[in-house]
């Protein structure tokens, strides 16, 4: 049996609505599910299903109201710290999100090969995004310089430079050409493959989900269904 490396357990979040009415919306209702080691668990419904909240809690951007998630067995607080803030990395659909428009894509990259105490002089910096399709020229450009697939790419090597246990992907390849979408998904499969990171892949589209995920959740109005 696979190594249990998450598990949500009744998580719940509730937004007030902004009408006047002084409403509650409860956009993720008692959420509990496992995620496996190595797996890819699809989160699949429509905007505005819930499925984003759910994710950013796991990720630990969302506090919920009520529930628990527990990493590797130890109960996680919010705001996530130390190794569970490094190991738990999220890949958004709008990966100039997770950019500092102003700053070079070389300043921008340095951040996680610091942290991972990476050489991280242009030679390192360069061999590694090689693998991502990026060439010296991406160095001295800025987000707002890079293609959506050029700046998803670079969001992606961001992220991996972490070493990560497991990674949201929110939507990851919605913004992006045909071709991009199937560059993406194929070096997340292979990445899974070498290291054995888990992905929660948030989507709407059914037939994608289908295509990579091992198990599937339906979300609808916040509540989690398993496929069979």
């Amino acid at each position: 049996m696979s190594e249990t490396l998450m598990e949500a357990r009744g998580l719940t979040k509730k937004f007030r609505t902004r009408d006047g009415a002084k409403r509650v919306l409860v956009a993720v209702n008692n959420a509990s599910f496992v995620l496996k080691r190595g797996e890819t668990l699809g989160l699949l419904g429509e905007s505005g299903s819930g499925k984003s909240t759910l994710g950013q809690m796991m990720t630990g951007l969302l506090k919920p109201n009520t529930g628990e998630i527990f990493y590797r067995g130890k109960r996680l607080e919010y705001p996530f710290r130390g190794n569970a803030r490094r190991k738990i990395q999220i890949l958004f659909q709008h990966p100039e999100v997770s950019f500092n428009p102003q700053l070079t894509l070389r300043r921008s990259l340095i951040e996680p090969f610091k942290l991972n105490q990476l050489p991280h002089n242009d030679q390192n910096i360069l061999k590694y995004i090689s693998r991502f399709g990026l060439h010296e020229e991406h160095l001295d450009r800025t987000p707002g310089e890079l293609s959506g697939g050029e700046l998803q790419r670079a969001a992606l090597a961001r992220v991996v430079v972490m070493e990560p246990e497991m990674i949201l992907l929110d939507e990851p390849t919605s913004m992006l050409d045909v071709i991009t979408q199937a560059q993406i998904i194929h070096f997340l499969k292979e990445y899974q493959k070498n290291h054995g990171t888990a992905y929660i892949f948030i989507t709407h589209n059914s037939i994608l989900a289908n295509q990579v995920c091992d198990r599937i959740l339906d979300i609808e109005k916040g509540v989690l269904s398993e496929r069979e």
